[in-house]
């Protein structure tokens, strides 16, 4: 999916926050445009892996679909359509949110179908120092690799 639309509907806000359905159409719009807002926090983190131009996995799909309405129901602060999270459980969504978001943007976290994340152990060749600046750059790989 290219990163230019929500990863959720309103009816998985609604299913999600335990909210009265069908939405009426006032709410149905409030939470449409939290939405599209969340969704931006998520485009930027994977933009940042050049992952808009990938296609994801379902279990990608469908954890990008919770992040989404998440990050919308920590936004929403309208009467309507906000749902019942107290302070805590805000706060809390939020730091999930944002752990999520940082592990996208630093690949730790794959979305994409047939791709490993930054974390996923590969190798594809074993390093011999042959002189003693060879030495120095096998330590410095694994500087770089294994901070």
């Amino acid at each position: 999916m290219p990163c230019t639309s929500r990863y959720a509907s309103a009816a998985d806000y609604a299913t999600m926050m335990c909210l009265p359905q069908p939405l009426d159409a006032g709410d149905q719009a409030v939470i449409e445009t939290f939405l599209d807002l969340a969704s931006g926090d998520i485009h930027i983190a994977r933009q940042a892996q050049d992952g808009c131009s990938c296609t994801e996995t379902a279990g990608a799909l469908m954890f990008l679909r919770v992040l989404n309405v998440r990050i919308a129901a920590v936004l929403n602060r309208c009467p309507c359509g906000r749902g019942n999270l107290s302070e805590g459980e805000q706060r809390m969504w939020l730091e999930w949110a944002q752990a999520q978001l940082d592990a996208i943007r630093s690949g730790k976290l794959e979305l994409c179908q047939g791709a490993t994340g930054a974390e996923f152990p590969y190798v594809t060749w074993a390093e011999h120092n042959l002189t003693e600046w060879a030495a120095v750059e096998i330590m410095l790989h694994r500087e770089l690799r294994y901070p």
